[in-house]
């Protein structure tokens, strides 16, 4: 399990998910072996600190499944009754966590702007009305995502709502007619403007 540390950069204290209570050691271990990490070797340790200072306050701004570990803890992890893609995890902060937050702060040093883009991914790859026809996807590299790819993979399944990786969910699926539907006051095609 991964669990919440220390980085000081100057004389200022931030707290970040760690492996150990050595966070940027644990983070060097992990570039170590990965083949997409030029700009984290060659980055300084104060830079280093803080990317992973700013990925910890990047996962901090969601919302998680489950609940606090402790009521009033000063971190979103470790959690209770947290799940991974509907499948309930142990109690505390799992390594996925702290790993995610490694792979952000690699792709900040990588590029800064990632601070100021939002989610613009669709997963809809179509859409009919006749039969009421929808057809998903999973984005593929260089789309944009929550996150980039290695990150969004490794964070995303816990998030509030995450279920077996379905995140939209609808009232009405299938290929009734409006009028055999108990949603019959239902505007399906959408002939007004939304409300």
């Amino acid at each position: 399990m991964a669990t919440t540390a220390t980085l000081t950069i100057g004389s200022d204290s931030f707290t970040v998910y760690a492996l150990t209570s050595a966070p940027l050691a644990d983070a060097n271990t992990y570039f170590a072996a990965h083949f997409d990490a030029p700009q984290w070797t060659a980055s300084t340790d104060d830079r280093k600190k803080q990317a992973l200072v700013t990925a910890f306050r990047m996962i901090e701004r969601e919302d998680w499944s489950g609940a606090l570990l402790v009521d009033g803890q000063a971190t979103k992890w470790p959690r209770t009754g947290a799940t991974r893609r509907g499948e309930s995890v142990a109690d505390g902060t799992p390594d996925d966590i702290a790993l995610g937050q490694f792979e952000l702060a690699l792709y900040l040093l990588k590029d800064a702007s990632l601070l100021t883009k939002i989610n613009t991914a669709s997963n809809i790859s179509s859409v009919g009305a006749g039969s009421a026809q929808v057809s998903f996807f999973y984005p593929l590299p260089g789309q944009t995502t929550k996150w980039p790819l290695p990150a969004n993979a490794l964070l995303v399944p816990y998030l509030a709502g995450s279920s077996a990786g379905v995140d939209i969910i609808s009232p009405f699926v299938g290929g009734l007619d409006a009028a055999e539907s108990s949603f019959t006051d239902l505007d399906a095609d959408r002939t007004e403007g939304f409300a």
